[in-house]
């Protein structure tokens, strides 16, 4: 028992937290509840054919995440101040209310998806969950330290891995998966749909001001950019290699239900849980949904604070960032209402992702701006490379979102 304590001493989590920079925190969040049903859903209505968007989505992400990292490390200012400080308060207000709408709505979808995997395991109600959920995330954050509890958390997220061992144990057609990795086109409504929330879910608008402002968080010292880039490969790798895995045993066990439910995605686990990949399933989606809930209703007080001025910060005393932890918690009250609208909870988090693939195009023309702009990131700009990636990403989603609104008007 002593050495168990002795392990999981402070000790312990300082050297979790030295290895686990802003880029590996942003990648651990990524895979959140959205993100797993998004993949969970893409599985079973396509098995392995959206797993090209993951495949041209990664060195895309790296790319973004690390231009949202070099604006802060080169201004010493978060995302949302940039952008105010460059093209105007009116400019950086709409892009940080477009933001919250977002987020807001991920951080419903997210609720409802914790309470439905305690409603699989306890059989009681979903919505008796939702409420007390929301006040116990807000109570830790703002009143309890932060950083050691994202730590901790950071290590239960690696329970991801069992998709790993899932997906092999399916013992899928792996000729098939490897198929699923050349780009083809489905024109359908529902495969459309399905591209921009893997699109949006991998390359979120969220995930851009808070690796922003996480990297001045975490980084009161001067950091290399070399140091950055490695930080956010490392995560972002990470988030779409168990993507990758999330969508092939979800299309090795699952394929072929529609309007799946939470129940209906745990059996991705079956193959390496047996009896337990319901729980086992429940527990990925709540580590996931504690990690990522604190970093959606953050990075929107942080773009808000760094808007209006308010004191901001995780590692501050709520009495020092009044502002700050009241954005925080408007965020959560508005979120937990949401989660109470007559939606079945994983399809409320697979249509959320489709609204930030809709976002996702207009931050990232401003980020690509930004980059680009000597004034602010001096010999750092974007190289002819990063540029040209950006803009077909953008051109992208752009195609694909003006396909699915032409199908859902017309």
């Amino acid at each position: 028992m002593r050495k168990l304590k002795k392990f999981f001493s402070k000790k312990f989590f300082k050297k979790i937290s030295r290895l686990f920079g802003p880029g590996v925190i942003t990648g651990g969040a990524d895979n959140d509840p959205a993100g797993i049903a998004t993949y969970a859903t893409a599985g079973a209505l396509f098995r392995y054919s959206l797993l090209w968007v993951l495949a041209i989505s990664t060195p895309l992400l790296i790319i973004v995440q690390g231009m949202a990292a070099k604006l802060a490390l080169a201004k010493r200012k978060g995302l949302a101040s940039i952008i105010a400080e460059t093209y105007g308060r009116k400019i950086a207000i709409a892009a940080i209310l477009l933001l919250a709408i977002a987020n807001i709505a991920t951080i419903a979808a997210d609720i409802a998806g914790i309470a439905e995997v305690l409603a699989l395991l306890t059989g009681v109600e979903w919505r008796i969950f939702v409420i007390p959920l929301a006040l116990l995330i807000t109570y830790f954050i703002i009143f309890k330290q932060y950083k050691t509890i994202r730590n901790f958390l950071l290590t239960l997220t690696f329970l991801l891995v069992l998709y790993i061992g899932s997906a092999i144990l399916a013992n899928p057609s792996w000729s098939d998966v490897a198929l699923g990795f050349i780009p083809k086109l489905n024109f359908s409504t529902s495969f459309i749909a399905a591209v921009i929330a893997v699109i949006g879910t991998t390359i979120s608008p969220y995930m851009l001001f808070w690796q922003a402002s996480e990297e001045l968080e975490e980084h009161k010292r001067y950091i290399s950019p070399k140091e950055v880039k490695v930080d956010t490969a490392l995560g972002m790798l990470w988030s779409n290699m168990v993507a990758a895995f999330i969508i092939i045993a979800s299309g090795a066990t699952i394929y072929g239900i529609q309007n799946i439910t939470a129940s209906d995605a745990s059996l991705a686990l079956v193959p390496i849980a047996g009896s337990l990949a319901s729980l086992l399933f429940a527990l990925g989606i709540i580590v996931s949904g504690l990690l990522s809930l604190p970093v959606l209703a953050a990075s929107t007080a942080f773009a808000f604070a760094e808007v209006f001025g308010f004191k901001e910060g995780l590692s501050k005393k709520p009495s020092r960032a009044k502002g700050f932890y009241g954005m925080f918690a408007l965020c959560m009250v508005i979120g937990s209402i949401l989660a109470f609208l007559p939606v079945e909870p994983f399809e409320f988090l697979f249509l959320t992702q489709i609204f930030d693939g809709f976002l996702t195009p207009f931050m990232l023309a401003l980020l690509l701006l930004l980059c680009n702009n000597r004034s602010i990131v001096g010999s750092e700009k974007n190289s002819l490379l990063e540029n040209i990636f950006v803009i077909l990403l953008i051109l992208l989603l752009l195609a694909f979102n003006a396909m699915f609104l032409h199908d859902v008007l017309f």
